[in-house]
């Protein structure tokens, strides 16, 4: 493999493990509380970070740690938003909502900073609606899927979250922001999670899958995704990491999350089709605004 397409692998190898972790986390909801699964999973990828990048963050940690907190408290909501959605939905379907945080990054820039919406973000949040309906409109029941309300809200933060993190690594470290992120959603996740009354039996099934979560699925990416974009393009970036919500959909369908449904395949394509807009139309702003300039 060449090295101009080794960055794009990694990225795509990120994708599809971020995939896989709805799936993981579904199996272990049925163990363990919530906010008991983000507590150990930031604690394990705190420890990991840290191990690597502790001479940064020795470095930065007292000018990083103000901004650091509170982009703790964001990532601390989502998470939990997320992690409760997916107690009463599908993996698939937790996925493709989360997705929509691309969506709502523009929205945010468009009416808090007055930013103009290119055509192409616009016909993204058009098709991504449009997927939304399909996937969360009730079929054989009454109400709505009781997981949808909180995931959309998940998205919204993460969106929130990346927005903020954009000001914020202008002026700091971003590995040291990273760092200091994970050790604030451990503890605050530790601190509300009722773990004294849990019993926990670490067998290798949960065992495992925290580990999955904590390690690869949070610290090595991270990692994987600072290395890679380095040397790929933001737009290119964006298109591969919208497969995301792909592979979620795929693992669900193959470990018997979900059932295969018209609904499920007309709205991934709807939604995955208008994350892909969405990024695509920012990078073509972006570059009108070069030419002009």
């Amino acid at each position: 493999m060449s090295k101009t397409h080794q960055p794009a692998a990694l990225l795509l190898l990120t994708a599809m493990i971020w995939g896989g972790t709805f799936i993981i986390v579904k199996a272990s909801l049925a163990v363990l509380h919530p906010l008991a699964v983000i507590a150990y999973r930031f604690t394990l990828a705190f420890i990991f970070l840290f191990l690597i990048y502790r001479g940064e963050v020795r470095q930065n940690l007292r000018r990083s740690l103000r901004p650091g907190f509170g982009l703790a408290i964001i990532l601390f909501l989502a998470f939990t938003a997320q992690t409760i959605g997916l107690k009463y939905t599908t993996p698939a379907v937790s996925a493709l909502l989360t997705g929509l945080n691309v969506i709502f990054v523009a929205l945010i820039e468009a009416f808090v900073y007055r930013k103009k919406l290119a055509s192409p973000v616009l016909f993204g949040l058009l098709a991504a609606t449009l997927g939304l309906a399909f996937i969360t409109w009730p079929s054989a029941q009454v109400s709505l899927d009781p997981g949808i309300i909180p995931t959309i809200v998940c998205a919204v933060l993460f969106a929130w979250h990346i927005v903020a993190t954009g000001r914020v690594v202008t002026k700091h470290d971003p590995k040291t922001i990273t760092v200091i992120q994970f050790a604030f959603v451990a503890f605050f996740a530790w601190c509300s999670a009722p773990i004294w009354i849990q019993t926990l039996q670490f067998d290798f099934k949960i065992g495992g899958a925290l580990l999955y979560l904590g390690i690869p699925a949070t610290a090595i990416c991270f990692f994987f995704q600072t290395l890679a974009q380095r040397h790929v393009p933001p737009v290119q970036t964006g298109v591969i990491l919208a497969t995301e919500p792909a592979f979620a959909t795929l693992f669900s369908l193959l470990f018997g999350y979900e059932p295969l449904t018209w609904k499920l395949i007309t709205g991934a394509l709807f939604m995955i089709s208008g994350l892909i807009l969405s990024v695509l139309g920012e990078s073509f702003k972006s570059e009108a605004g070069k030419l002009i300039a």
